[in-house]
């Protein structure tokens, strides 16, 4: 299976003029940065997003504490989250 395109950003989903896709974060697998915007997304599985409110603190993995603002696309058997730096 080859992998996905990187995901678009959570501000590019919602305004079109502003569509751009996330870059990978260097050493982590399934984790993208948007630093234009300082978020991430991060390809978690179903059940934990559906668990998971907006607004609730998460720990990324690379350390990094984000705040989650929306949940995206299915891919690859999870389920991608979004999160800004806190």
């Amino acid at each position: 299976m080859s992998p996905a395109p990187n995901p678009p950003c959570e501000v590019g989903r919602r305004h079109p003029r502003d569509r751009h896709r996330m870059r990978p974060v260097e050493g982590q697998d399934q984790l993208w940065y948007c630093a234009k915007h300082g978020m991430y997304a991060s390809l978690v599985d179903k059940a934990e997003a559906d668990v998971v409110e907006r607004g609730a603190d998460q720990e990324l993995p690379n350390g990094v504490t984000g705040t989650v603002v929306g949940k995206g696309d299915e891919r690859q058997g999870g389920v991608l989250l979004y999160l800004r730096e806190a």
